[in-house]
């Protein structure tokens, strides 16, 4: 079954912090009392958090209920928008401005399974099959700027950022080294998503997500996500 997308166009958080926090285990300390970190072969997992959510309309409150239901504290995944268009390969007009994408068409409005521009804005594809763990891959952006790194992009629900770039088969393409590491194969040809990539993940335990209300109209509201692929949804 389709995982629903977070409706994050709906909720507008003004801060989002999206990346993937390394995993790491301590080798112990040397004579110096110097500690050796070594990182796990998993190479971390994504943390999405939006905060700064105002709830302004019933809509919108309305909705916010819906999906806090729907999470159902963390037993749930869902695909989370990590929202990095501003950093993506985004299609240059002849002069240099950049190109501005089309209005989100969602096929659903409060659990949409698919979330996109109404017009392909970037375009990208995987050049060559990536083995699991790999920690390269080559990339070709058909429609978009070229990769200069520090990008994020999803495949398949799993979400990367570009280290950097190693070499540059051609204008469009480019080798380069991204973080975590494949987690699974990922077969030549796969759509890489530039635009409005997503990650798989649950809402992080714990957290307190009754929206706080204001004089009985406004509603301000945060929320936290961690990476997660395990089958309990």
């Amino acid at each position: 079954m389709a995982l629903f997308i977070f409706p994050v166009h709906h909720f507008r958080p003004t801060q989002v912090s999206a990346a993937p926090v390394p995993q790491v285990i301590s080798g112990g300390t040397n004579l110096n009392n110097d500690e050796t970190v070594i990182q796990t072969d998993g190479g971390g997992r994504w943390a999405i958090t939006y905060s700064g959510i105002t709830l302004r309309s019933p809509f919108q409150q309305r909705l916010w209920d819906s999906w806090v239901s729907y999470l159902r504290g963390g037993a749930r995944a869902v695909l989370c928008p990590i929202l990095s268009l501003p950093t993506a390969p985004r299609p240059l007009a002849g002069g240099g401005a950049i190109l501005r994408p089309s209005k989100l068409a969602a096929n659903d409005d409060r659990f949409p399974t698919s979330v996109s521009y109404a017009s392909p804005y970037i375009i990208a594809t995987v050049i060559g099959d990536v083995a699991a763990r790999a920690t390269t891959m080559t990339l070709n952006v058909s429609q978009g700027a070229r990769i200069e790194g520090g990008e994020k992009f999803e495949i398949s629900g799993r979400g990367f950022v570009i280290e950097r770039v190693l070499s540059r088969p051609s204008a469009q393409s480019a080798t380069v080294i991204v973080s975590p590491p494949a987690r699974a194969a990922i077969a030549s040809g796969s759509p890489a998503i530039f635009d409005w990539p997503k990650v798989q993940a649950k809402a992080a335990t714990g957290q307190t997500l009754a929206p706080d209300i204001s004089f009985g109209r406004t509603a301000t509201a945060s929320i936290s996500f961690v990476e997660d692929f395990s089958d309990a949804n």
